[in-house]
Formats: structure tokens, C-alpha cells, sequence
């Protein structure tokens, strides 16, 4: 039986002993949601939390407690996967607009070549402005069609902090490139 007390009183003896008991148990019901990377991310964040906020959680059953922090992590994370997907759908058919324009050839051809000249050079703009990590991540995933784990290895960072930056990236953009995307 654990200790709650000593635990909320930050006894690091007594955290081990709990976080060799519902390590296992949290991980298994995580990898239920989602791929075991992202499991081992969540129930780090999860038990890095509770630390942080022992003496704040009151909870009857902690194994209850545990269970519903790692379920609600993990539906966030599928939620937020999906967003992503929206958006990078979104800049694909944004991308195979321009694309598009640039191939027909009954247009003005000085106009075609100005019009993608000045969107190249508002979404160079655009990338520029994001935080550096942002803008390093999101130019590997998209222009030199690295996976999240190749970026990690080379960036020296998680693959969850990758999907971080490219997911604020992509709404960075999103948002200050929206009047391009209606255009397109």
C-alpha cells in the first residue's frame, strides 16, 4: 500500500515504490489509444504532473485518478492528431493549387510567374516569422519530407516535441497565410 501522505510530502522513496506500481498499469491502458512512443510520453507527463501537483490532487482512489488523467491525455492527443491531419491536408491542396496555376499554360505567363513569386516568397516570410525549432521542424517534414523521427535524430530532440513544432507551425501559417489559402 502506498503512502499518500509521504507521497504528497514529496518523499521520493515512496514515489518510486508508486511509480513502479501503476507504471506498467498506465502504460497498457495507454497503448490502448495509441502507439507506444506516445504511451511512454504521456505517462511521463502524467506522473511528471502528479510530482508537480502532489499536494494539490485529492483524489479517493489514485489508481481511478491515474486512469482517467491517462485516458483524457490520450483522447487529447488522438484529437489534436487529427487537427493536424486537417491542416496538413489543407496546405497539400493549397500546395497543388499553386501547383496547378503554375502548369496551365493559357495564362499570362509574366502574371503566373509574378502571382507564385510573391506566394513563395509570403510563405518564405511566413516560416521565417515562426520560433526557430518551429520553422527548422516544420521545413525537414515538409520540404525535405523527413519523418518526425529522422527530425528528432537530427534536431536532437523527442518525436512528440517534432509534432509539437510542426503542429504550431501549421497553424502559425494556417492562420497567417488564410487570406492566400481563400485566394487560392
Amino acid at each position: 500500500m502506498i503512502d499518500i501522505e509521504k507521497l504528497k510530502h514529496g518523499d521520493p522513496l515512496t514515489f518510486k515504490v508508486f511509480f513502479e506500481r501503476f507504471y506498467p498499469r498506465l502504460m497498457g491502458l495507454a497503448c490502448r489509444f495509441v502507439d507506444e512512443q506516445t504511451a511512454r510520453d504521456i505517462v511521463q507527463e502524467v506522473f511528471t504532473s502528479y510530482w508537480e501537483r502532489k499536494k494539490e490532487i485529492e483524489a479517493e482512489n489514485i489508481q481511478s485518478y491515474l486512469y482517467k488523467w491517462i485516458q483524457n491525455r490520450c483522447l487529447n492527443h488522438l484529437k489534436h492528431q487529427i487537427l493536424v491531419e486537417e491542416y496538413e491536408s489543407r496546405i497539400r491542396i493549397a500546395e497543388a493549387r499553386i501547383a496547378y496555376l503554375e502548369s496551365v499554360t493559357d495564362t499570362n505567363d509574366v502574371l503566373s510567374q509574378i502571382m507564385t513569386r510573391d506566394l513563395t516568397d509570403r510563405i518564405k516570410e511566413a516560416i521565417d516569422q515562426l520560433p526557430p525549432k518551429c520553422a527548422e521542424a516544420f521545413n525537414l517534414f515538409y520540404f525535405s519530407e523527413m519523418s518526425h523521427k529522422e527530425i528528432a535524430e537530427q534536431m536532437q530532440i523527442s518525436p512528440r516535441t517534432v509534432e509539437g513544432h510542426i503542429r504550431q507551425a501549421v497553424l502559425s501559417l494556417r492562420k497567417q497565410l488564410r487570406h492566400l489559402i481563400t485566394f487560392l
